[in-house]
């Protein structure tokens, strides 16, 4: 099982354990946009279940437009929003081909 972010095009591979999400260069998810903070928020990949919570970001977290109040189980197709960006919660068998287009 593959489990990942769809933020626009790209597609970010989430790994077990501590998955970040932020401004900061060093972010497993690295979201350029000044309405992200620089640690904004993280999922976290455990016995084959993933939880997002929002790391006290300025703009909040939301998944499903549910802003966030504590750790949340994702399900795959989840739509999740970091500040205003909008990204996908997917999970993908792991043969399955890569759904993703390179420009």
């Amino acid at each position: 099982m593959v489990m990942s972010l769809r933020v626009g095009h790209r597609r970010y591979v989430l790994t077990t354990g501590a998955n970040s999400i932020g401004r900061d260069p060093a972010s497993t998810v690295y979201l350029n946009d000044s309405s992200v903070s620089r640690a904004h928020a993280r999922i976290t990949i455990a016995a084959g279940q993933a939880t997002v919570e929002d790391l006290n970001s300025k703009n909040g977290t939301s998944v499903q437009n549910q802003l966030l109040e504590g750790p949340t189980l994702l399900a795959d197709g989840d739509e999740l929003e970091f500040g205003n960006v909008k990204g996908w919660f997917i999970i993908e068998a792991a043969d399955d081909p890569p759904t993703t287009t390179h420009l």
